[in-house]
């Protein structure tokens, strides 16, 4: 049974904004402007895995005057690298946010006044074994304990995707 699912971006000094995607054959839907700056529609959707991109009516100098720019989703969670397209994933009449199947939840969290958290950037975070190879997972669970010992409880890890330049 197809569910409304809301598509919108926030593009208030965009002329105007429409959403093409693999659910409507890549065919232009218009989407309508509120005062706040949001574009936005519902689409009816069945459960499944659809394609999708923004298209703005350009008001930047970058452009042609109201020139059609392609956009990807800013908030979307899969990006199609093959395409170029932002994912979007339906279930039960609900957009996936996580697909991850969380593990150890009866763990006990400690509250967040006693929470302490250490913050590695996994490519640096390597032994002092006088390599300049790069870090890797297994340095950072192999130091686990280590960082239990100094009363670290919690670890957020730093952004693990790849970016611009030669060391990510």
């Amino acid at each position: 049974m197809p569910a409304a699912i809301e598509f919108k971006l926030f593009a208030p000094n965009n002329k105007a904004a429409t959403l093409l995607g693999s659910f409507s054959q890549w065919a232009e839907i218009p989407l309508e402007k509120d005062d706040k700056g949001y574009s936005r529609t519902n689409i009816k959707l069945e459960d499944g895995i659809y394609q999708y991109k923004f298209r703005v009516q350009s008001q930047s100098p970058c452009f042609e005057p109201d020139e059609g720019v392609e956009v990807n989703d800013p908030y979307a969670t899969e990006i199609d690298r093959t395409t170029n397209t932002s994912t979007i994933r339906i279930k039960a009449g609900a957009r996936i946010i996580d697909t991850y199947v969380w593990q150890h939840d009866d763990k006990e969290l400690p509250n967040n006044e006693e929470l302490v958290v250490y913050e590695p950037h996994v490519a640096d975070f390597f032994g002092s074994d006088g390599s300049d190879s790069r870090g890797k997972f297994q340095q950072v669970r192999e130091k686990l304990d280590y960082l239990c010992d100094l009363g670290i409880n919690a670890i957020e890890l730093m952004p693990v995707n790849e970016y611009a330049g030669d060391y990510s």
